[in-house]
């Protein structure tokens, strides 16, 4: 079956040139095409891209939501399958595409997603809890229930169950809690990626917030518990959690010789801790309990 690959940018010229470069030494024997969906980079992400044979789509970056990209990423593809892929996620190797799409001539699977590997060193703390969620081993469960960072879904489904929208942020999540039970997801490790963001406290502080403004969005919209945290959740009921994720913290620096970054984890679970409250101050706010999520 063609393949269609779906990619994100704004501003991505660190990553997606490799990214491309990747995708286009994959040995898979059916025709694929790329699609570049572009929010208005102001670096030199379009000259990079333009160096490839890709379909590039330009989006208004003020009428950008994740899960509209996405939607509009399946109505612009021609293949029957359509891989989503972030824009700095790098394949790890040339089967990844292969080992991506193999399930997906199941009837029965609709949809898969692959392992997400950190670049090692370059953030201890995502390092770590992307090695908790993604596992090598197949026989390991993954904590994550679904990602759009690295997936392929069949298009026909994506076009009758499209992503919401309106939420900020875990439209991935969102969708496949929504998706009928019937349809099944599965985990591919064999289809990995290299999957990091660099240690900046201001994008940290944005994604724990938007966290937070998630967990009221999908709680009062749709009555789904969002992984993430509980709409009730205030300081005390956060310490006890704040406490142990800092000791599994220490614990894997001192492992793996990361002493610098030791004095950094009192700053960032409490940048993590302040925002994410933040955040669920802010979606109380935004979403009452019987909005249509459409119209919010």
């Amino acid at each position: 079956m063609k393949v269609s690959i779906v990619i994100r940018t704004k501003n991505e010229e660190r990553f997606v040139g490799q990214v491309l470069e990747k995708i286009f030494s994959q040995d898979y024997p059916a025709p694929f095409e790329v699609l570049v969906l572009d929010s208005g980079s102001t670096d030199a992400t379009l000259q990079i891209v333009a160096r490839f044979p890709i379909r590039l789509h330009h989006i208004a970056p003020r009428t950008f939501s994740y899960g509209r990209a996405l939607n509009c990423g399946a109505a612009l593809a021609t293949g029957e399958q359509v891989v989503h892929l972030s824009a700095h996620c790098i394949p790890g190797d040339h089967m990844w595409l292969a080992n991506l799409t193999a399930l997906l001539e199941d009837p029965a699977i609709v949809a898969t997603f692959g392992r997400q590997e950190p670049l090692m060193g370059l953030n201890p703390f995502e390092e770590l809890e992307l090695q908790a969620i993604f596992p090598r081993d197949p026989n390991k469960p993954c904590l994550s229930i679904f990602s759009n960072s690295n997936c392929a879904i069949k298009r026909d489904v994506l076009l009758r169950y499209p992503f919401d929208e309106t939420i900020p942020f875990a439209e991935d999540f969102l969708w496949r809690k929504l998706l009928p039970e019937a349809y099944k997801s599965v985990y591919v490790p064999e289809a990995s990626v290299y999957h990091s963001h660099p240690l900046s406290f201001r994008f940290w502080a944005k994604r724990f917030r938007v966290n937070g403004e998630c967990v009221q969005y999908m709680d009062r919209n749709f009555g789904i518990p969002y992984a993430w945290g509980d709409p009730q959740d205030d300081l005390s009921r956060l310490s006890k959690n704040w406490m142990a994720l800092m000791r599994r913290e220490l614990e894997y620096f001192v492992a793996n010789r990361y002493y610098r970054s030791i004095l950094m984890i009192p700053v960032y679970e409490f940048v993590r801790t302040f925002f994410y409250m933040s955040g669920l101050r802010r979606g109380r706010k935004i979403y009452s309990a019987h909005q249509d999520p459409q119209l919010v």
